[in-house]
């Protein structure tokens, strides 16, 4: 069947080492901060200049994937409020369904699904979702959660992330058509390919930490809508998306698959610091995690077939 073949390729393999992650974060307690910030400060921005570099991408790559995430961020927001209306939710399970449903995994879960369902010619397509959608991750997402319009500092968060100024010193590379010595990109692209199955694997920390919480059988409902937007509904919106933006082949793919992950990892973060309640967030990030498994080998396989 097309659908077990796609699992055992594509998703898989990627449960796999979660769950080995998972369980050594049972066994050992390791401190997940600092994995976490290896990650994201040294190997996934080695890992993003690399693919810019190496498949020579420029300013002009950017526009389509930057208005594929402003149009369908917005949507999904507007989705997951409007429920959130339908469903007279207070105003912190309101916050919740609004994160959840519109920030997406395209790092630790999306970057490896589409490494292991399109191979290494999906690099350059997966790279520059993975930059451009972690742009909402950074502001919007930190806005809602601490409820001020503090732009200066959303720009100086954004501004330490190492992500994005990797992006811009191989953007400018490409553009000037400088070329790294062949040492160092030879060192360079060996720290880079350790970045997915790192980011897999605190994927795997990060959910054993979460658990189960203790109110899930309390907002059932309000889970099963952030599975259908986040899930169900974000795949469609992307694919109607991607056909308005003139999207095409394996751009296309890698844009639908990618955008139709679980819900991301860094809202759950914010809301702690900020001192939001967590339960609602933390249950549908874990929900829309396991609920991905059956998902996107179904978006996978519908987007071969299309």
């Amino acid at each position: 069947m097309p659908f077990l073949i796609i699992f055992q390729d594509s998703v898989l393999p990627l449960f796999l080492i979660a769950g080995i992650a998972a369980l050594y974060q049972r066994i050992a307690s390791p401190d997940i901060k600092q994995l976490a910030d290896a990650a994201v400060l040294v190997f996934a921005p080695v890992f993003v200049f690399n693919a810019l570099v190496a498949e020579d991408i420029t300013w002009t790559a950017l526009q389509g994937p930057f208005a594929l995430m402003v149009l369908l961020t917005a949507c999904l927001m507007l989705l997951a409020w409007g429920a959130s209306r339908l469903l007279r939710l207070n105003e912190e399970d309101t916050l919740a369904l609004v994160l959840a449903c519109s920030m997406i995994n395209v790092g630790n879960f999306g970057l490896p699904l589409i490494h292991f369902a399109y191979g290494q010619q999906a690099l350059n397509a997966s790279v520059l979702i993975f930059v451009v959608f972690n742009l909402p991750l950074c502001t919007v997402a930190i806005g809602l959660a601490s409820q001020k319009t503090a732009w200066a500092e959303m720009g100086r968060d954004i501004a330490r992330i190492p992500i994005f100024h990797a992006m811009i010193a191989a953007l400018l590379l490409t553009t000037l058509g400088i070329s790294l010595p062949e040492s160092l990109g030879k060192g360079l692209e060996l720290l880079g390919e350790a970045a997915i199955p790192l980011l897999i694997f605190v994927l795997g920390l990060q959910l054993a930490k979460i658990g189960v919480s203790g109110r899930m059988r309390g907002f059932l409902l309000i889970l099963a809508v952030a599975v259908v937007i986040r899930l169900i509904l974000s795949p469609v919106l992307a694919l109607g998306l991607t056909h308005v933006l003139d999207f095409s082949g394996l751009e296309r793919d890698v844009a639908v698959v990618q955008t139709s992950g679980p819900s991301a990892l860094l809202p759950l973060m914010y809301a702690i610091r900020f001192g939001r309640r967590t339960e609602l967030l933390a249950s549908i990030i874990l929900v829309t995690s396991l609920g991905s498994a059956v998902t996107m080998p179904l978006v996978i396989a519908g987007m071969n077939w299309l």
